[in-house]
């Protein structure tokens, strides 16, 4: 395990409560609803989730990332969808400390106090993950930039009441991208909603901008500099995703730990057989490996090591997969009961999976850093 503070371990504990007490008792309705949480999110606000890795001057508590690690996975573990609205909150609201001053004020304290929510809009149908291929433009005319072009598979879109854009503010080459902030009730934005296999509650879809009108103020850092600007940003994003899907798998697998203790088969508890003993065994040493991974990723990116974006890429990927196969393998203790919606395996399941979508891309990533960038595929 990763070494945690005392004052670590203090924050474990109250969450791991918190979280029990008032967010899992509706995890469940909220997925069957295909509701966003608001009212869990005003009570994440209210104990000081949602500001975590904001500086005290906002009204945050200014915690390391590994702190924030260590909440996400606490609320993973009972509600998957707070914690992705958490990080959302602490990572992509955090982007909004660049701003000028004037949107920085305004809303900022907001996002710590629980009343108002951001998307990150980059992806892209064509490009996928790579920012470097975008083609949503953004042309400074007459004063102002005219924002064109689509955003595909955006997490929160449809319920954020703003969002930070990557486009591309100057032509031809691989550079030239800029990030900017976009009221979502501007003139010419249009969501398509996307019903999910999981995520269900959050709201994720694709997003049009049409010749929307976005005032040059609103120009987040510097101009075509958005990716070094986010760089420790995604670091931080990727490793935090990774402990979100573990976090989860967790929880499935201390469950289906105490059922083969009480589930009896031919005579005698579950747990008895070696085959569920020894599946056990190798998906929680599996689990316990990916977390630090994670760890580690969050202390290089912190760090601004060279290494970090490698690390961060495999703590995304190896949080992914081992998740969902600790709750597949969960699900199946629980045999045909396991398959229920009357237990939350199948949720598990669902929303671990959307941790995986980007694999082929950190792949790609983590292959450039032992063959070197000569061999970035199609370049």
């Amino acid at each position: 395990m990763a070494e945690f503070t005392t004052e670590q371990d203090a924050v474990r504990e109250t969450i791991h409560k918190f979280a029990r007490k008032e967010l899992a008792p509706q995890a469940a309705y909220w997925d069957r609803a295909d509701a966003f949480p608001w009212d869990n999110l005003r009570k994440m606000a209210k104990v000081g989730l949602t500001g975590l890795r904001f500086p005290a001057a906002y009204g945050g508590s200014g915690v390391d990332a590994t702190t924030l690690g260590i909440a996400l996975e606490e609320v993973a573990r009972f509600d998957h969808s707070c914690a992705i609205i958490l990080c959302g909150c602490n990572i992509t609201g955090r982007i909004f400390l660049q701003a000028c001053k004037e949107i920085k004020d305004a809303v900022v304290p907001e996002i710590v106090q629980g009343r108002y929510l951001a998307a990150f809009a980059s992806t892209e149908s064509e490009s996928g993950s790579e920012m470097r291929a975008l083609r949503t433009t953004a042309k400074l005319t007459d004063g102002a930039y005219v924002l064109n072009g689509e955003k595909a598979m955006i997490t929160f879109a449809g319920v954020a009441q703003g969002y930070l854009v990557l486009a591309r503010t100057e032509e031809g080459g691989k550079e030239g991208i800029s990030c900017l902030f976009v009221e979502a009730d501007r003139p010419g934005i249009q969501i398509q909603r996307l019903d999910g296999f999981g995520w269900r509650s959050l709201k994720w879809g694709n997003i049009a901008f049409d010749e929307v009108q976005v005032p040059v103020d609103h120009l987040i850092g510097e101009k075509h500099n958005a990716l070094p600007m986010l760089k420790s940003i995604v670091q931080e994003q990727r490793a935090l995703t990774g402990l979100i899907a573990l976090g989860t798998a967790k929880q499935a697998l201390e469950l289906a730990a105490e059922y083969a203790k009480i589930r009896h088969v031919y005579g005698k508890p579950l747990g008895k057989f070696e085959g569920i003993q020894f599946r056990m065994a190798d998906d929680y040493t599996a689990l316990e490996a990916a977390r630090l991974v994670c760890y580690r990723a969050l202390s290089l990116s912190e760090r601004g090591a060279e290494e970090a974006s490698t690390w961060s890429a495999m703590a995304n990927l190896m949080g992914g997969e081992t998740a969902y196969t600790v709750v597949n393998n969960a699900m199946d203790v629980y045999g045909g009961m396991g398959y229920s919606t009357e237990f939350p395996f199948e949720r598990y399941l669902r929303d671990v999976k959307a941790t995986q979508i980007a694999n082929a891309t950190l792949k790609m990533q983590i292959a450039q850093a032992l063959l070197g960038k000569d061999y970035q595929p199609y370049a």
